[in-house]
């Protein structure tokens, strides 16, 4: 079992990955309608790491849909604000899950998944090269 840890590590990457790639497909696939968002809030996390302590922005929008206002929290953080407050940002929403949305033009999640996957394949393969060797 030990000699097929790599390999197995590099599956779970590889199943991470694929998993990322297909939800982000969904989502690109199901938000169809577009509308112009706006930054209302920052959410602040206070994360501590290795290197220090930062904190996290996470930026929460609110867009309308027909008479109703959408309240959403992005999925993504980071270390400085992506966004101003009251800065407008264009998203695609899902007519059907209305609080379901992709920011347009945004191409880091499926860049990300990709780089999972090629990860799970090198690491997998690495795996079980070595694995098979060692017989």
């Amino acid at each position: 079992m030990q000699k097929f840890l790599v390999a197995i590590v590099g599956v779970i990457f590889l199943a991470v990955g694929v998993f990322m790639y297909i939800r982000n497909n969904n989502l690109v696939k199901n938000c169809t309608v577009e509308t112009e968002a706006t930054v209302v809030d920052m959410k602040q996390d206070f994360n501590t790491d290795g290197d220090g302590s930062t904190y996290m922005y996470t930026p929460i929008l609110e867009y309308k849909v027909g008479e109703d206002t959408i309240r959403v929290t992005m999925d993504k953080s980071s270390s400085t604000p992506a966004y101003n407050i009251d800065e407008k940002i264009t998203v695609l929403y899902n007519p059907n899950k209305v609080k379901e949305f992709i920011v347009k033009g945004e191409k880091s999640s499926s860049i990300f998944s990709i780089v999972f996957i090629a990860l799970g394949v090198f690491v997998t393969g690495y795996g079980i090269t070595v694995a098979l060797k060692k017989n």
